[in-house]
């Protein structure tokens, strides 16, 4: 069993990483992200500030970004077979739909995750260079494991489930639309998620990470009770639910595809 979801995995993460389309994406959003902030950004931050701090900074300026190119990416995984036609070969395999489904989840979460990791790396060597201490390169994957991983399974588990509901163009026109709105948008302008526990973008875990508040997390609005203080332990609250809900959308899937109805 373990062994045929390693396959499905191996298969997936391959497969996703020759995308050129992944890779031109990310370094030219990443570009954008990097150059308009201009001296608002990672780069100016002072000479006196941690390595912890400095890598947060990068952390959430690359996050901001990325999830828009990897749910893009992700968005044609599944209905991609169906298409093509060969999702009636896959179900005659001895996988069963529960485990193909995870394999490509997976897969897709590693394959898309590795620009993320690569590039918070790079800063990291930067910061390295330009600041003196290697400690960079640990607060690089503490970032990377306690704001970008727990999005990006958020983000995977819609971006593979939802498009065959809604075809793959329709639902990256309105993730784009959606990662603005319930991520980025204050909540005083228009009710929205941003800045609860829910948000994929990592209010919380990026707060605990710079040691205070970024992202409005926390700030008064709807749904009250997804507003607690930042702090640690709301972060890894956070953490935790954005993993829970990001797997629902797959155990959904495979049940009602059990009992016939999708």
């Amino acid at each position: 069993m373990l062994g045929q979801l390693w396959g499905i995995c191996r298969y997936e993460f391959r497969m996703q990483l020759r995308k050129r389309s992944l890779w031109i994406s990310t370094v030219l959003l990443l570009t954008f992200a990097v150059v308009t902030q201009g001296d608002r950004g990672p780069r100016h931050v002072p000479m006196e500030a941690t390595a912890r701090e400095v890598m947060g900074n990068w952390t959430v300026l690359f996050w901001i970004m990325l999830p828009l190119v990897f749910g893009v990416v992700l968005a044609d995984r599944v209905v991609r077979d169906r298409r093509l036609g060969v999702r009636g070969l896959l179900l005659g395999l001895p996988v069963g739909e529960g485990r193909l489904l995870a394999g490509k989840y997976l897969g897709g979460i590693a394959a898309t995750g590795l620009p993320g990791l690569l590039a918070l790396l790079a800063a990291a060597g930067y910061e390295a260079v330009h600041r003196g201490t290697i400690a960079t390169f640990g607060w690089a994957l503490v970032g990377f494991l306690t704001v970008m991983l727990p999005g990006l399974a958020f983000v995977a588990g819609f971006a593979l489930v939802c498009p065959l509901l809604v075809s793959a163009p329709l639902f990256r026109v309105l993730f784009v639309g959606y990662w603005f709105w319930g991520n980025l948008t204050a909540p005083r302008f228009l009710p929205s998620l941003t800045g609860t526990l829910l948000t994929p973008v990592g209010a919380y875990p990026a707060s605990w990470l710079l040691g205070e508040p970024v992202m409005h997390a926390g700030v008064p609005g709807w749904l009250a009770m997804l507003r607690p203080e930042p702090t640690g332990a709301a972060a890894l609250g956070s953490v935790a639910l954005l993993l829970v809900i990001g797997v629902l959308p797959l155990v959904v899937t495979v049940l009602l595809r059990k009992e016939g109805r999708a």
